[in-house]
């Protein structure tokens, strides 16, 4: 996993800058060896978890999406109107304080499910949204579909204080009562980081775990669906 040299790639996705990807990472454009392709729309043609294409989610779902100068506005099912506002002014000042970008970058069709990327001077996030209601919810990286679909697993971790929050979030695709969303972020004291590496089936996340401690070791782990509920299971 490439750590926080991605700091450059968000400096510069906040910033609108263009810079060379394949300097600095196995895949270009990406937090890991593994960036998902899940939800990436029709046209888009990257690999990378920050060479998603706003231009071609806007042509897809032209009905639900559109930009507007400094306003990604979202039209939802319901009846409902969302407008994401950039603060392109701060970004464009000298301390870049309070700097964030909204951009429409993957689309779910079999869920209805849109996917936003939030760019800051020093870190990004992403939100999923569900086009029939506007209900959405915090992860840290573009997800990955579990074989069956029926959820989404995210994970990202770094050192140095640029780059997606530290952890992981395991949504189901389709919201239920009866169904609860996991996420965890990795404390401030935590010894490990985590890099998604692959589902194992419907009920288990295949993770690569890295010390942060000497020695410094990489171990395999997972986070594991058992009697309803999923856990992390931490290396020795």
């Amino acid at each position: 996993m490439k750590r926080r040299l991605v700091q450059l790639v968000i400096a510069a996705a906040a910033a609108c800058l263009l810079i060379d990807g394949a300097a600095f990472a196995g895949v270009p454009y990406s937090f890991s060896d593994h960036p998902s392709q899940d939800g990436r729309c029709i046209g888009d043609h990257g690999i990378g978890d920050l060479d998603r294409s706003e231009k071609a989610c806007l042509e897809q779902v032209a009905e639900l999406a559109q930009r507007i100068g400094p306003g990604l506005q979202l039209k939802f099912r319901n009846g409902k109107t969302r407008v994401y506002l950039n603060e392109e002014a701060k970004c464009q000042s000298t301390d870049a304080d309070g700097c964030v970008k909204y951009q429409l970058i993957g689309y779910f069709p079999e869920h209805d499910l849109i996917l936003i990327e939030i760019d800051y001077w020093e870190g990004v996030s992403y939100r999923l949204v569900w086009a029939d209601t506007g209900d959405d919810t915090s992860i840290v990286a573009p997800p990955h579909y579990s074989p069956d679909k029926r959820w989404l697993a995210s994970v990202a971790s770094g050192e140095g204080p640029s780059g997606p929050p530290d952890g992981m979030d395991i949504v189901p695709s389709k919201p239920s009562s009866s169904v609860k969303e996991w996420h965890y972020r990795t404390p401030d004291d935590g010894k490990w980081l985590y890099e998604f590496t692959g589902w194992d089936g419907n009920a288990r996340v295949n993770l690569l775990a890295s010390s942060l401690g000497a020695p410094q070791r990489s171990a395999p782990t997972s986070i594991d669906r058992r009697n309803g509920e999923w856990h992390l299971r931490e290396p020795q």
